[in-house]
């Protein structure tokens, strides 16, 4: 009897381990982010070799500043010289070696070398690939859902494709994955009498959220897009239209996720984390040179909206190092990546942000991306956070 009874015992000990392991399993997501700030967990980190320098077609045109307009037209379809890739590379090493020592998973898309594979022809439109560098330009996560963003820019139609694998196996292991309805990018999508070369005409367009696009067709890059668990801010910009923000706010209105559009005083606006980033809850870092004119149409005195609702906002001291490239401005020095509350990845060398950070009670972790910058982004545009460790919570209440 009491071998029966040890067996017994024994039969629904291993039952509920059972039962244990797979609620455990349930639980386990294979991506799961919400905001900017949660405990980071898994990362895709971009690459910088096969990237090639694209055509001056009417959307980059409208992004770049006059003074890159010669220099683009020179060397379109051309590879970026061996000795920045070779250094923008190993700068990127580093950052994985460096988030793998706190603790963070990092993940790679298949390397596609656009710079050896020369045009594509759509029924729409010719063009040739550019880059691998900033999967946050094209993806983000909300939740358990990754979103593949309906990208405007001719260069980066099948930039995607390097991602395919990796997304497939977050696919298979529980994640939802969602695919913006992808533009044609006919000429019907740009304006045909955008004002290039009447500032003023940019600025009255800019003002009511209007810019190179039109609204033939839904369009916006997920870097021009912020989480705030559940109040997201999408900017109207060069690379986002009304289509674009409607789209996604319809999309995420099932998960009581707010979508807010936000336009701010930038004629080549293009993505939201060179102008403003949350660091952690009710912290909010922006830059000095461009803010907020407008959320949800409604104007707002540069940031009010967010410290009416308690949040604390801090201008960030001007560039010390970095300077403009054909693609960014200097300005890009503020676009970090937090790993958690406390710990934030900076350009190394910028020493009045850094002293910022220490002042807000966070840990600053220095990484030299200045070569990475030649060929698009910093911090945040060359990641995309898969998993961070949290909940679905709301911050403006």
């Amino acid at each position: 009897m009491a071998l029966r009874l040890a067996k017994q015992l024994g039969t629904i000990s291993r039952g509920l381990s059972r039962r244990s392991l797979s609620s455990t399993c349930a639980q386990e997501k294979a991506v799961n982010a919400w905001n900017e700030w949660d405990p980071l967990e898994e990362v895709i980190v971009g690459r910088a070799e096969g990237q090639r320098v694209p055509f001056l077609s009417p959307d980059l045109k409208a992004k770049c500043d006059q003074n890159a307009w010669k220099w683009i037209e020179e060397n379109a379809g051309k590879s970026h010289t061996p000795e920045i890739v070779k250094k923008a590379s190993g700068q990127i090493e580093e950052l994985c070696r460096v988030l793998q020592g706190e603790g963070v998973r990092i993940k790679r898309p298949e390397p596609i070398a656009w710079d050896k594979l020369g045009t594509f022809r759509t029924p729409s439109v010719e063009d040739g690939g550019t880059m691998n560098a900033c999967p946050r330009d094209g993806f983000m996560v909300v939740g358990d859902e990754i979103i593949e963003s309906a990208m405007s820019w001719r260069s980066r139609m099948f930039e995607s494709h390097a991602y395919k694998k990796l997304f497939t196996d977050y696919f298979k292991r529980g994640a939802k994955w969602t695919c913006a309805p992808y533009p044609a990018m006919g000429d019907d999508l740009y304006k045909q009498d955008y004002p290039f070369d009447d500032h003023e005409a940019r600025v009255k367009l800019m003002t009511e959220g209007e810019n190179i696009l039109t609204e033939a067709e839904i369009a916006f890059d997920a870097a021009d897009a912020l989480r705030f668990g559940k109040d997201i801010f999408l900017c109207l910009t060069q690379t986002t239209n009304r289509s674009g923000h409607e789209w996604l706010k319809r999309h995420l209105a099932p998960k009581d996720i707010r979508v807010h559009s936000l336009i701010f005083n930038e004629t080549h606006a293009v993505h939201a984390d060179a102008t403003f980033i949350p660091l952690k809850p009710g912290v909010l870092i922006v830059s000095p040179i461009r803010h907020c004119i407008k959320i949800n149409d409604v104007p707002t005195n540069k940031w009010d909206w967010f410290t009416d609702r308690g949040w604390k906002v801090y201008e960030v001291p001007a560039p010390a190092y970095l300077q403009d490239t054909h693609y960014v401005s200097k300005w890009i020095h503020m676009n970090v990546l937090s790993i958690d509350e406390e710990r934030v990845l900076m350009q190394k060398g910028e020493e009045p942000l850094k002293q910022l950070f220490v002042k807000l009670g966070m840990k600053p972790i220095e990484v030299d991306l200045q070569h990475c910058n030649g060929l698009g982004g910093a911090f945040h545009c060359w990641t995309l956070d898969v998993k961070r460790k949290g909940k679905l919570q709301d911050y403006f209440s």
